[in-house]
């Protein structure tokens, strides 16, 4: 009797249940793994054997369990890419090659990480595996947080987002809000962040991943701690301390233990605190993780600089800017270089206070540089941007309900006055939400106004450059009068579409009222505003406008342009553009003033 095929189905399945059990019982995982790798050697199943060598390496690195040579995660890892690329499985080999870069990642070896992991892209791109293609992108997203990068780690977070959203898988949505949490969170986006963890934390329940859950829970908690709420942030950490110890899985046990542990000292619970980080140090050791050591020193630290004994914090301080260092973690080390200099200056050595203020401020500084802002500008537009249309979309499903419950009420001859009623508000509210002027199909007055306010505090905030040009068509009523108003509408709609047409993407350009164009340009000084305007004017005085209307002569623009003064109320910028463009209209039109 032939009992090769009922081991091959037995070995499979016991790979396919660790496999679900990973990220829930850890520890029961890795006992099926064991078992399908005795069996798959006995038999001779190369496929099940080289499953089996990938589940067994994922749950020991989960659990943090030491093993001895050949049988650690590295050899079992290696064992399973060689025999994986061997059969032609490339989705296994990417699984198997995406936790390699996991370990050199947890190691510090971050440029050989991603180089891993754009192998892995390439393989799940491949074979069209999106949800792979989104869970890579994100651990990619996660090592240039780590370095530092964080225009980079919004970027690849984005991307890994709509991947996730292009497949609608819940596990896959929830890894990539929750990255876009923690960087929004880094960037100084409290709100922006815990709007997206709250996301995460509403998919992840849809789903059997209690690990990451317990990961969103400790990011909440840390939000939640540097917002004052210091019960709610132990609260939270707690239940991810809860869900770590059910799993088995040791890093997140290690975040989870620190994150208790700071919310507890942020309550003067400082001997609880000690507890719980000591318990940390041993885990985190154990696992060989140098940002986790570091976490855990920095945390460890706290409690003596807080009661006043600087000299116990400095040795712990010391010793996990190391760590970071070594594990190329930028944000870690710019927090043990502020830490380092709180404490050298409460110890009275002001030199290296002020020796370690300064290297804080050069990793803020490459931190927040200016395409880490700049690609947080454009993350936040597009958000608000989906946000209102979403809010629209559902206004309008909102609106074609309630026609199709009037229709009803007419058939039926019922009372119709509160269903008028509630369809005019929602005709109303519709008309308020739609950020397009009708006519022209840029911006209405509404979208530039909420723009214009979210610019000037980012300029006020960052001390960016920022301008306001506003725009008037020449003798338009002669047009309106002369030619009708529809010609006059032309008009408008071909203005408007040579403006976009000739100035940047990241430019906010729209109908301020009648004949008269509003244009935001970010990051741009009054002279670069004055060049870029005089292109505007010269591409519309050489624009054929004839093709609009053959009796149409030659059509011309004023322009007055404003730059941003730190101080100024956000309605001032306007009026000072405003002035300009009057000083351009007395000053003979078809000119630019500034």
């Amino acid at each position: 009797m032939n009992t090769a095929a009922p081991q091959a189905a037995e070995i499979d399945a016991l790979v396919a249940q660790a496999y679900a059990l990973r990220h829930t019982d850890a520890r029961a995982a890795l006992a099926l793994a064991e078992h399908a790798h005795k069996l798959a050697l006995a038999c001779d199943h190369q496929r099940g054997l080289a499953y089996a060598l990938l589940r067994r390496a994922v749950c020991l690195s989960i659990l943090g369990d030491a093993a001895p040579p050949g049988e650690d995660c590295e050899s079992l890892l290696q064992q399973a890419v060689s025999l994986l690329r061997s059969l032609g499985d490339r989705a296994g080999e990417a699984e198997a090659l995406n936790q390699q870069g996991v370990r050199l990642a947890m190691r510090g070896q971050g440029e050989a990480a991603i180089g891993v992991y754009e192998h892995v892209l390439a393989l799940r791109t491949a074979t069209d595996d999106q949800p792979g293609v989104a869970a890579v992108l994100v651990n990619i997203a996660l090592q240039h947080r780590d370095n530092g990068d964080l225009a980079s780690a919004l970027a690849c977070g984005a991307e890994a987002l709509e991947a996730a959203r292009r497949c609608g898988d819940a596990r896959s949505l929830a890894y990539a809000h929750t990255h876009l949490g923690v960087v929004l969170g880094a960037l100084d986006e409290p709100a922006a962040a815990e709007q997206q963890l709250e996301r995460s934390l509403a998919l992840v329940r849809t789903t059997a991943d209690r690990a990451h859950e317990s990961t969103v829970l400790v990011a909440l908690a840390h939000l939640k701690r540097q917002a004052g709420e210091a019960a709610a942030a132990e609260a939270g950490a707690r239940q991810a301390l809860a869900l770590s110890r059910a799993t088995g899985n040791q890093s997140d046990q290690v975040e989870a233990l620190v994150a208790t542990a700071l919310a507890l000292q942020a309550q003067a619970a400082h001997p609880g605190a000690s507890a719980l980080l000591d318990e940390a140090a041993l885990l985190a050791q154990r696992r060989g993780d140098l940002g986790l050591q570091a976490q855990v020193l920095l945390a460890q630290a706290e409690t003596p600089r807080a009661l006043g004994r600087p000299a116990e914090a400095l040795p712990l301080l010391a010793q996990a800017h190391q760590l970071a260092e070594a594990a190329a973690a930028l944000q870690l080390s710019a927090q043990a270089h502020e830490a380092l200099s709180l404490a050298h200056e409460a110890a009275g050595d002001l030199a290296a206070a002020l020796r370690h203020q300064r290297a804080f401020q050069a990793c803020e500084r490459r931190l927040r540089n200016q395409p880490a802002q700049r690609r947080l500008r454009q993350f936040l537009q597009q958000q608000a941007l989906a946000s209102a249309e979403s809010d629209a979309q559902a206004e309008r499903e909102r609106s074609a309900q309630l026609l199709q419950a009037l229709d009803e009420a007419r058939r039926a001859e019922q009372s119709r006055s509160q269903l008028l009623a509630e369809l005019q508000a929602q005709a109303e509210l519709l008309q308020q939400l739609a950020r397009e002027d009708g006519l022209t199909g840029v911006a209405n007055r509404r979208w530039l106004d909420l723009q214009l306010q979210r610019e000037t505090e980012r300029a006020r905030r960052f001390g960016h450059p920022l301008a306001v040009a506003m725009i008037d068509v020449d003798h338009f009523k002669a047009v309106n009068d002369r030619l009708s108003h529809g010609v006059g509408d032309a008009v408008l709609r071909t203005l408007a579409g040579l403006l976009r047409a000739n100035c940047r993407a990241s430019d906010v350009l729209g109908r301020y009222g009648g004949e008269e164009f509003m244009l935001i340009l970010v990051e741009s000084s009054l002279a670069q505003a004055l060049e870029a305007c005089e292109k505007l004017r010269e591409r519309v005085a050489c624009h054929d406008w004839a093709v609009v209307h053959p009796a149409l002569e030659a059509l011309s623009v004023s322009i007055g342009v404003a730059a941003f003064e730190a101080g100024a109320p956000d309605e001032g910028l306007v009026q000072a553009a405003d002035h300009q463009l009057y000083r351009a209209k007395h000053g003979g039109r078809n000119r630019v003033c500034g």
